[in-house]
């Protein structure tokens, strides 16, 4: 999900074709929450048969911390063959004594995992249990359900209950997801500073969307005195780590200058890492920058090519920018 705001104005045209610095806040999705990030002290060797054998031996004396190590290796084929059925009953062991991190695996392994038969009351109440320990990741999931599921009736101040709990306990995705709630007003009042204050502490944990979430901020003047140089920075941290729309926007700031050191070449380079993640936006630019022959050949083909199969997409400036080639007759129809 994403908002639009309006990027400030330079040149009609060419700017028209050319730039389009996507500054649009990446909101937590569902896909997001659902990553597995254990809470363990013991790391897993998936070379090391010994140390499995040893783990093994370990689970079967009764350790809640070995099973639920067990459980994991099982369920990621770590050391292993994947079995998603004794993942889960080496998990039930360690959650039933207890271990929160056993009990948070277990209620995602039924909540998630559609191999298994989903036991919603019973992955719901796991859940609960590691949450009431000050499990974090089971607090945000806590969270997310009286925010997001369909069959728990929503309860705002319930869900930022657990949220907090969560982000305050250091889960990068709930200190993500209040960032969002605040930045849109979702069940609290918006509040652009304290959208920034969360997002800034899921960033700095590593979060490639919060890192472009505050480079947008900056880029925008929302809650932060506008500064291109510090959203180019956060850019770059959430562009080397894959992101496509850090790297779109990046791309666009290198082109003009505002904020980081002009370069068609370095604009170019940005452009293309973002398209051939499918981001039109980018696809849209790159186009541009073959239309005009910068940090490229000129090439109307390839431009022609790239703006059409993003308008294909159901891109609206690529659309817009082969209308107004169109009308000056630049190409026909």
């Amino acid at each position: 999900m994403r908002i639009q705001k309006v990027n400030k104005k330079i040149n009609p045209l060419i700017l028209a074709l050319t730039i389009s610095t996507g500054l649009a806040i990446s909101a937590c999705s569902t896909d997001s929450t659902n990553e597995t990030i254990q809470y363990s002290t013991k790391s897993i060797n998936k070379d090391n048969n010994k140390y499995f054998k040893a783990l093994h031996a370990e689970a079967n004396q009764g350790d809640p911390q070995a099973q639920f190590q067990l459980g994991s290796m099982y369920e990621n084929g770590e050391g292993v063959s994947q079995d998603k059925s004794k993942a889960a009953w080496w998990y039930r062991k360690s959650a039933e004594q207890g271990f929160a991190d056993g009990q948070n695996a277990l209620a995602k392994l039924y909540y998630f995992n559609m191999e298994l038969e989903p036991v919603f009351n019973e992955s719901i109440a796991w859940f609960e249990k590691a949450a009431a320990q000050g499990q974090p990741e089971a607090q945000f999931y806590i969270g997310f359900f009286y925010e997001k599921d369909s069959e728990i009736t929503k309860d705002y101040d319930q869900s930022l209950k657990w949220y907090l709990k969560s982000a305050e306990n250091g889960f990068a995705t709930a200190q993500f997801r209040l960032g969002t709630m605040y930045y849109y007003g979702e069940g609290v009042k918006r509040d652009y500073k304290q959208a920034k204050q969360w997002y800034q502490k899921a960033a700095d944990q590593g979060d490639m969307e919060a890192q472009y979430n505050i480079g947008v901020m900056y880029a925008n003047g929302l809650g932060v005195k506008q500064n291109y140089a510090l959203a180019a920075m956060w850019y770059d941290k959430s562009a080397e780590q894959g992101y496509a729309a850090a790297q779109n926007n990046l791309a666009a700031l290198q082109y003009t200058g505002d904020g980081a050191v002009q370069s068609y070449d370095e604009a170019f380079k940005g452009y293309s890492k973002s398209t051939a993640q499918g981001d039109l936006e980018a696809q849209t630019n790159l186009g541009g920058m073959y239309y005009f022959g910068h940090g490229v050949e000129k090439d109307l083909n390839k431009a022609l090519e790239l703006y059409r199969d993003a308008a294909a997409k159901g891109n609206q400036r690529a659309k817009d920018i082969i209308k107004v080639l169109i009308q000056e007759g630049i190409i026909s129809q």
